[in-house]
């Protein structure tokens, strides 16, 4: 096992080391110039893999041209941070940025079929032994530092995994259903399933211009609600005015102190009034503010100064379309909704198969989560999501019959005898 090769085999160790940095340094802490380290090798790995395996006649055109178009405008907005950071704290932000943005290129990486393959496979043999570490060192005793997406995503393709292998899957799945705190990740999880059962059992029960109707409003109605809300008209997140009862749940902490949880309460109005309030206050919306800086709104910590860094609001926030307006402008939204849109309808008007229409909606599903949730960072969760933007890119994926995909997932689980 050579580790100083950048080829296709240690792309896919990479990912696992993606894990595994994250693991460490969530249970043992480790400083920050050595995950920068290490973060960077791991892009090397990716990029120069990419580079090596990927052709460009592999990709849909216009889909790389978007992705092209999205990496040229951030590239564009990290200069201007460059030129406005002062000070240690901006100078790490930015870095941390960039770092965390470089994940994209695991784009092109995923528009090979073996590197996303070879990522369940290693996923799947490793994660007794991470599975154990993470219960074995986390004070409340639950998986929380095992990102669960290389396990739940792989629902998508319920229809060709081994019955033996699902049976693990869904043990693996049950477990971190029960133990994860976060909505974002419970709702992913339930989305994937839900996606690989309809494509198992339902294919030929649904119609295509009702999964048609389904990607359209995927991609539409986060659009439609940001445009209602910020009118007065409806607040989605307030959750109180449509849906009654109580829906508070004791659960734990990573300390393992008990808390209660409303899972109704609004914890997303204040970040798009702040962002928003932001852009106003600086006229940013076109470009954006750059890296550089958070937001800086009245209300909660984003109107008060961080005595740590000396520096006014939040740097970031956990919704990723908010992020990308404030860093990236109007701008970089138009440039990421593209990628998603072109994505999710070339994997369900130009594929061949059920299980594209699959991930084609759940990768509009995706585009519409990241008004509620999400965030970019060099991470299991996030590099598994943009994957399947690669997927969808590929012509070679888009060319596979069921039959294809069936072997193709068979060889996540099982190695290819010779004959």
């Amino acid at each position: 096992m050579n580790l100083l090769t950048f080829n296709m085999q240690n792309a896919i160790r990479a990912g696992l080391g993606v894990m595994i940095v994250f693991m460490f340094s969530y249970l043992f802490g480790s400083a920050t110039f050595i995950n920068w380290g290490l973060i960077s090798l791991l892009f090397c790995y990716f990029y120069f893999a990419a580079k090596r395996y990927v052709c460009v006649n592999d990709i849909d055109k216009v889909g790389f041209v978007f992705v092209i178009a999205f990496l040229c405008w951030i590239s564009f907005e990290f200069v201007r941070a460059f030129l406005y950071s002062e000070g240690y704290w901006m100078w790490k932000n930015v870095v941390n940025s960039l770092l965390n943005m470089s994940i994209f290129v695991v784009v092109f990486l995923a528009i090979s079929p073996l590197w996303l393959q070879g990522i369940y496979r290693i996923f799947f043999k490793n994660c007794l032994w991470m599975l154990g570490l993470a219960i074995a060192f986390t004070s409340a005793h639950n998986p929380n530092a095992l990102s669960y997406l290389p396990y739940s995503t792989l629902l998508l393709f319920w229809k060709y995994i081994p019955l033996k292998k699902r049976f693990l899957l869904l043990a693996l799945v049950i477990l971190f259903f029960v133990t994860q705190e976060q909505r974002n990740d419970v709702l992913k999880m339930i989305m994937a399933l839900f996606l690989g059962f309809s494509v198992t059992y339902l294919a030929k029960l649904i119609p295509l211009w009702f999964i048609k109707l389904a990607h359209a409003l995927l991609l539409l109605l986060p659009i439609v609600l940001l445009i209602v809300g910020f009118l007065g008209i409806f607040n989605p997140f307030k959750m109180d005015d449509y849906i009654k009862g109580d829906m508070t749940r004791e659960v734990k902490n990573e300390s393992g102190e008990n808390y209660d949880d409303d899972l109704k309460a609004d914890t997303r109005t204040f970040i798009y009034t702040n962002v928003s309030y932001t852009m106003d206050l600086y006229d940013a919306w076109i470009m954006g503010r750059s890296p550089a800086y958070g937001d800086e709104g009245p209300i909660g910590v984003a109107s008060e100064i961080n005595n740590e860094t000396h520096q006014r609001g939040r740097y970031g926030n956990e919704v990723q379309i908010m992020n990308i307006l404030l860093w990236y402008g109007v701008i970089g939204c138009v440039l990421y909704f593209l990628m998603y849109a072109r994505a999710s309808f070339l994997a369900i008007y130009r594929s061949r198969s059920s299980i594209m229409k699959g991930i084609g909606i759940y990768v509009a599903f995706l585009w519409m989560w990241s008004f509620i949730w999400e965030i970019t960072k060099f991470e299991v969760f996030f590099m598994m999501n943009i994957a399947f933007l690669g997927v969808c890119f590929s012509n070679k994926y888009r060319e596979m019959t069921d039959k294809d995909f069936e072997q193709w997932v068979l060889g996540i689980f099982y190695k290819k005898k010779k004959h």
